[in-house]
């Protein structure tokens, strides 16, 4: 007890009055009686003051000056409420005694858990503060702060501790603090309102703590950015960003949405007032941060209109689609670490357009096999010649269109569609790795249409540098295959392995039509048949090393 006492400089004189021009009150002991400090006096607050179990009422037009080094403390031992409103045209002033003042003059006003229903409105707050401190100071929490005016703090202007909140907050002024305006917990930036102005240089913002989030909650557009420093993880609710928000991270941080439970995250901007995701550092570089991550439990999650620039770890992308669907359309992902947008096994898109992907460390897309139908139209893929869509071989079905995009699609291993139709659209390009293939209708009946036109070739080839006969493996129409129809294709350096069979294209136990076809070196034959028929003409061949077409 005696520690704690010195900390606050609790001590027995009693209030003191001292005489000159302007009088005021010296106030020295702790307040725990109902007090009203009055309108037009000044009071002066000498060492640090508590008020517990009390209420503090101080009038609007009254001046508190404190002496260096001194503090206010509400609610530290009791349950304590300061009501501290003044009005536009009466203000109430806490401020230095020096006839000088510099920033951190005095150390501030600070609110513990014990304080219920505080309100500051029409306050000036001056020169106040300490190291890593505000000039106001709330501490696990809530307070009413509205139309307040801080400035010349010696570090932040308002600190909110982990568990510190605003009832309200909206119409304040911050200005001229040593570090940033505002420093508060991510589970409770959804309680900075409206209307505020925070003047400040172009590093400084509103400083995020990582932590966990909840509920249905809004992150508004301020004057100035979110800097998050750490971890955010948004579960258990929806969250609505809106237009015009920017988030600078810090290195390691990122944002993560419905990993526990059912999560919602809206961050849809417009043409004029995009939403931004970027980093923290001065100097930018692919990877400064880690990215937005989706995960499971994420339901009806939509981004549109934003911009996310420098994300990405080296194994995953500056966004991640986990085992769920989201909405991505509209946006620019730029300077990725490896990937643009990486999804897992089980993600796809609900809806993904008009969105614009570059300058990524590896390709601006990877996505499993069975889910590159749910990648829409007007996209662009800013990249190198050897990079586009990466897609992992999977088992794929449906009635489903696999679209022209304006890079190749690069398959990582085979690609088997079996219970469906699927439809490539003309132009499309696939580029199979060393063990990639495509098989079609093994287990049930299934239709590929692959009928591309003479100015737009339907192409399967390699991904290798250096391309050579047998690069990859084949085309394969099984016996469930039925009406498959590939014109104006082309296939090029499949026909991998000895097998005394292989070609580009083999069927097995079907009927098909490839027709204005082109089967260019490939390792084995252009097409082999087995018990199959192509009812096609037209096709052209070009150095298959056993033949043009084989059979059994």
């Amino acid at each position: 007890m005696t520690l704690i006492a010195a900390f606050f400089g609790v001590t027995s004189c009693d209030q003191l009055e001292t005489e000159g021009s302007g009088s005021s009150t010296i106030i020295k002991t702790d307040i725990t009686t109902n007090t009203t400090w009055e309108s037009g006096k000044t009071y002066v607050i000498s060492g640090s003051v508590n008020v517990d179990g009390a209420t503090l009422t101080i009038q609007p037009g009254t001046t508190v000056k404190f002496e260096t080094g001194a503090s206010l403390h509400i609610g530290y031992y009791e349950n304590a409420t300061l009501i501290a409103n003044g009005t536009s045209s009466k203000p109430i002033t806490f401020t230095s005694t020096a006839s000088n003042p510099t920033a951190g003059a005095w150390e501030g006003i600070s609110f513990w858990n014990y304080s219920l229903n505080s309100s500051m409105q029409y306050c000036q707050v001056l020169y106040a503060g300490k190291s890593n401190e505000g000039a106001v100071n709330i501490k696990s929490c809530a307070i009413t702060f509205n139309n307040n005016h801080i400035n010349h703090a010696k570090f932040y202007g308002v600190m909110l501790n982990y568990e510190g909140s605003f009832t309200a907050m909206s119409g304040n002024t911050i200005e001229n603090c040593g570090g940033h305006p505002i420093r508060i917990y991510a589970g409770y930036m959804h309680t900075i309102g409206t209307g505020n102005t925070f003047i400040c240089p172009a590093d400084k913002g509103i400083d995020v703590a990582g932590d966990d989030a909840t509920g249905n909650i809004t992150w508004r557009k301020h004057n100035v950015p979110y800097f998050v420093e750490g971890d955010v993880n948004f579960d258990n609710g929806t969250l609505t960003i809106e237009p015009g928000c920017v988030f600078k991270f810090s290195a390691g941080a990122g944002l993560s949405i419905g990993y526990y439970n059912n999560t919602t995250l809206i961050a849809n901007g417009t043409t004029d007032n995009k939403i931004e995701f970027t980093t923290s550092a001065a100097v930018p570089s692919a990877g400064a941060w880690d990215g937005i991550t989706f995960w499971n439990h994420s339901l009806n999650s939509s981004m549109q209109n934003c911009l996310i620039n420098y994300a990405g770890t080296s194994t995953e992308g500056a966004v991640n689609v986990k085992s769920c669907n989201i909405t991505f359309s509209n946006n620019t992902v730029n300077y990725a670490k490896t990937y643009g947008l990486f999804l897992n096994y089980q993600a796809g898109f609900t809806a993904m357009t008009n969105n614009t992907i570059g300058n990524c460390g590896n390709h601006p897309i990877r996505i499993y096999a069975n889910y590159i139908h749910t990648i829409g139209t007007g996209n662009i893929l800013n990249c190198p010649a050897d990079k586009g869509v990466n897609v992992v071989g999977d088992d794929v079905s449906g009635t489903i269109t696999w679209k022209k995009l304006d890079k190749p699609y690069y398959v990582e291993g085979g690609v088997d569609f079996d219970n469906g139709t699927l439809t490539i659209e003309p132009g499309a390009i696939f580029k199979f790795d060393a063990n990639g293939s495509f098989h079609i209708g093994y287990y049930n009946n299934s239709t590929l249409i692959a009928n591309g036109n003479a100015s737009n070739y339907i192409i399967f080839t390699t991904s290798a540098s250096s391309p050579a006969a047998g690069a990859w493996k084949e085309v394969h129409l099984w016996n469930y295959a039925k009406n498959c129809s590939l014109q104006y294709c082309k296939f090029e350096y499949a026909g991998q392995g000895t097998n005394s069979d292989r070609a580009a294209l083999r069927a097995s136990n079907t009927t098909f039509n490839a027709s204005n076809c082109q089967f260019n070196y490939s390792n084995g034959y252009g097409i082999y048949l087995i018990n199959s028929t192509n009812t096609g003409t037209g096709n052209t061949f070009t150095s298959c090393a056993l033949g043009n077409v084989g059979s059994n």
